[in-house]
């Protein structure tokens, strides 16, 4: 079996390039969500010092929410490359009590003033819904792995295995390329113990225009046996299985078949 090979010279220098960039995604979506977190336990404080009757315009509303919104994206961004998830929970936290300390109760003196309180509480809430979703990266100081070659894929199992019972018979019925009607597969003829022939029957639906040829042959090596297609009809073969001796034990005769039209 052949591996697929990884360059030795390669893979340390690229596990300490991932790592440096985990530690700085870690910094990153740290700072973020430090800001974002800060900024809106500072906005509630101040908020409960000045009063909820206190009125904020759209002026203060639409920049904090935005600002709010950027650390966010940015904590996200970070943990796609393999920050702490931890950091977006904590930004999308700072946002949602910055909008709180700065659009409620909502304002709708003006209309200006009701879009930019529904646009900040709807922001907020989207960002909450849609949560954090880390990217492909590795995890913040995980070391590098080679990529390991796709599995490959299994061969399928012969038709036998894929059947809920034992098969009995199996065939195909097709056009040829050069012509002509043609049906092939396999019927399994069953021998029972103390006897040297035994038969088996393959219907041609729909029946060949006339009497077709048909070959027959086994790969069966357990016993001396001789297979023949000892009757031909256009809607059917009579099987035979004869064997040199007496069956000891039930046996089941694999036989092939070719039938070809003859026309």
């Amino acid at each position: 079996m052949t591996a697929s090979s990884t360059r030795r010279g390669g893979w340390p220098a690229a596990a300490g390039l991932d790592g440096l960039a985990a530690l700085v995604a870690t910094a990153l979506g740290g700072g973020a969500a430090a800001a974002a977190l800060t900024a809106g336990l500072v906005l509630v404080a101040r908020r409960v010092a000045v009063g909820f009757d206190a009125a904020v315009g759209p002026g203060v509303v639409l920049p904090v929410t935005a600002a709010g919104a950027a650390l966010v994206a940015l904590a996200d961004a970070a943990l796609r490359s393999g920050g702490p998830r931890l950091a977006s929970h904590a930004a999308r936290a700072g946002l949602v009590l910055a909008v709180a300390a700065v659009a409620l109760p909502p304002r709708t003196a003006t209309w200006l003033e009701a879009a930019a309180t529904a646009l900040a509480i709807a922001i907020a809430a989207a960002a909450v819904a849609i949560g954090p979703r880390p990217g492909s990266a590795r995890p913040a100081g995980g070391h590098c792995r080679p990529t390991r070659s796709a599995p490959a894929r299994r061969r399928p199992r012969p038709v036998a295995a894929r059947l809920p019972g034992r098969l009995r018979q199996r065939f195909t019925r097709y056009d040829a390329h050069e012509g002509g009607d043609r049906l092939r597969g396999r019927i399994n003829v069953e021998v029972g113990a103390g006897t040297r022939l035994a038969h088996g029957h393959v219907g041609f639906c729909p029946a060949f225009a006339t009497t077709p040829a048909v070959a027959v042959s086994t790969d069966y090596d357990g016993v001396e046996a001789t297979v023949t297609a000892a009757e031909v009809l256009p809607w059917g073969v009579r099987v035979e299985v004869r064997l040199a001796e007496p069956a000891e034990e039930p046996l089941e005769i694999p036989v092939d078949l070719l039938v070809r039209s003859s026309e």
